[in-house]
């Protein structure tokens, strides 16, 4: 039967010193590697929330500008077309009073040359002597119904005149009169009388389209102005 003995006793040894302040460096250092893990950890978690944050901010600010800027565009862009629009209204009201001048101002002067045209050429019918002799033979006509029931005592005619009228009134008494001009004519019934003259007769006709002429002329002066002080406005 085997016995066993206890083993004396092994006295107690505390640590070292030196033991102790290693142990105390190593818990320090690693309390000091925890702590910069985590700062570390922190500082790169709230670098990165920054960044994001920053990028939401900067896209909701950029939006922002954006929708901003599109609206003052499009106000922008409405006021200038709007001005534009009023300018081109103005150039087209300015061009249409000016048009309307022209036409006023054309019409006006095609209408004094017509009034010129016309009367130089009843000058040249005037001067012929068919145009003439008719309308002395008119005129004597006229003159006998004004002087009806009164006979004729005489018509007085140019002797180059009675030589051509003589052969359509060879009823009446016809004399000849040198003072008198080829294109004219005298009637004469007892203390009654009648004359006519073409060129008289001619000279009303110009005196009248002359001062339609002149009329038409200042109304159509009225006008222009009038067109003018509108497109000023």
């Amino acid at each position: 039967m085997t016995s066993m003995r206890p083993n004396p006793a092994q006295p107690y040894a505390f640590p070292r010193m030196r033991n102790l302040e290693d142990l105390r460096r190593g818990i320090d250092h690693a309390r000091e590697s925890q702590l910069q893990a985590a700062f570390n950890d922190a500082s790169a978690k709230g670098f990165a929330d920054g960044i994001a944050r920053g990028r939401v901010e900067a896209q909701a600010e950029a939006q922002s500008l954006l929708e901003r800027s599109r609206r003052e565009g499009l106000e922008q862009g409405r006021a200038e077309g709007l001005a534009e629009m009023r300018e081109a209204a103005v150039a087209l009201r300015a061009a249409l009073a000016q048009l309307e001048i022209q036409r006023t101002q054309f019409a006006s002067e095609a209408e004094a040359f017509c009034v010129d045209l016309a009367l130089a050429i009843v000058a040249r019918m005037v001067a012929a002597d068919s145009v003439r002799t008719e309308f002395v033979v008119n005129a004597v006509q006229s003159a006998l119904k004004t002087l009806a029931p009164e006979n004729s005592g005489a018509v007085y005619l140019h002797p180059e005149t009675r030589k051509r009228v003589a052969r359509v009134m060879a009823e009446l008494p016809l004399r000849d009169d040198d003072s008198i001009a080829t294109g004219s004519a005298r009637v004469e019934a007892g203390r009654l009388l009648v004359e006519s003259s073409i060129e008289e007769a001619f000279e009303q006709i110009r005196s009248s389209m002359l001062e339609l002429k002149a009329n038409r002329r200042a109304a159509t002066d009225r006008a222009i102005q009038g067109g003018l002080d509108a497109s000023d406005d």
